[in-house]
């Protein structure tokens, strides 16, 4: 929202009149620049030379309108600050989502490196082959008389 938006918005000015911000530019009867109120007394008239004078605005009215200006100037300071933090965050989303997925990605390829050692081990071991001895327990004989 611009500064003329809102003074319009708020009914400083009327909608139909432009608040000019170049000092060179033509003002309509009665408008407030600067702090001063234009041609209200008809100083000056139609010919717009320098004998034209402005009268001071009530001091109440110029810190109202200092006021106005202060808060749209802040107004227009936090919206930009709460874009500036919504793109920060946006940024910051697509950097988690980027990690994770290169995150999961190495983490597959560990567990493949695993899978495919653990195949070669086992391969490198070759088959055992367990045969089974003969027994040779120990019989009670009767060889000896008790």
């Amino acid at each position: 929202m611009t500064l003329e938006d809102f003074l319009a918005r708020e009914g400083a000015v009327k909608e139909d009149e432009a608040v000019v911000t170049d000092p060179s530019a033509s003002v309509a009867e009665g408008q407030v620049v600067m702090g001063f109120l234009n041609g209200a007394d008809g100083a000056g008239g139609a010919t717009g030379g320098r004998s034209r004078k402005r009268h001071l605005l009530d001091p109440m009215d110029r810190a109202a309108m200092q006021r106005q200006k202060r808060m749209i100037k802040n107004r227009e300071s936090a919206a930009r600050s709460r874009e500036r933090k919504q793109a920060y965050i946006a940024e910051l989303e697509s950097l988690v989502t980027q990690l994770e997925e290169e995150n999961a990605k190495m983490f597959k390829e560990q567990e493949e490196q695993h899978q495919k050692r653990l195949k070669e081990l086992k391969e490198m071991v070759g088959p055992v082959i367990i045969r089974k001895t003969s027994a040779r327990d120990l019989r009670r004989t009767n060889s000896m008389e008790w």
